[in-house]
């Protein structure tokens, strides 16, 4: 006569336990690079938020055939734009002004090479002076926009 062994399925506690103990590592040791990555995208997309504000002043002054003139404050991380009708540099009430962008927190405007905070697109989107504007984030990785003086053209690097 046989007799057959009885077999059991599924997973004892001790398996159980020790499989989310692994998975408990990986995790810790993966959310300091998960945060590194968070830091970086969002350095990334204010420097692509501001990149946009500048190309937008620049569409601007082709467009309505006047002076835009972009303006930031390192201070407090906000950037805006106004379109200049009567090109005497300053906002007027008649002047239609973007609203206030602000850069992410943790983001800061590190440097510029402009002579000034300001940068006026004339009626063919150039300007008169190039530069850069750098942003850096908590981690210290840092995005450049750059402005092409003559053309008026906007890179990020």
């Amino acid at each position: 006569m046989r007799t057959m062994a009885r077999k059991d399925k599924g997973f004892t506690l001790t398996e159980m336990m020790i499989t989310v103990l692994i998975i408990g590592i990986i995790a810790v040791l993966s959310v300091p690079g998960f945060a590194r990555f968070l830091h970086t995208w969002k350095l990334a997309g204010d420097a692509d938020r501001f990149a946009a504000a500048l190309r937008t002043a620049r569409a601007a002054a082709v467009t309505k055939n006047s002076s835009a003139v972009f303006t930031f404050d390192k201070d407090n991380g906000t950037f805006f734009y106004f379109e200049d009708a009567d090109g005497d540099g300053t906002l007027d009430d008649a002047e239609y002004r973007s609203a206030t962008y602000r850069l992410g927190s943790g983001i800061v405007f590190a440097a510029y090479t402009l002579s000034g905070p300001t940068l006026t697109f004339g009626t063919m989107g150039n300007t008169r002076e190039s530069g850069s504007i750098t942003l850096r984030n908590s981690d210290n990785r840092t995005k450049t926009v750059r402005i092409f003086g003559g053309t008026g053209n906007v890179l990020v690097n």
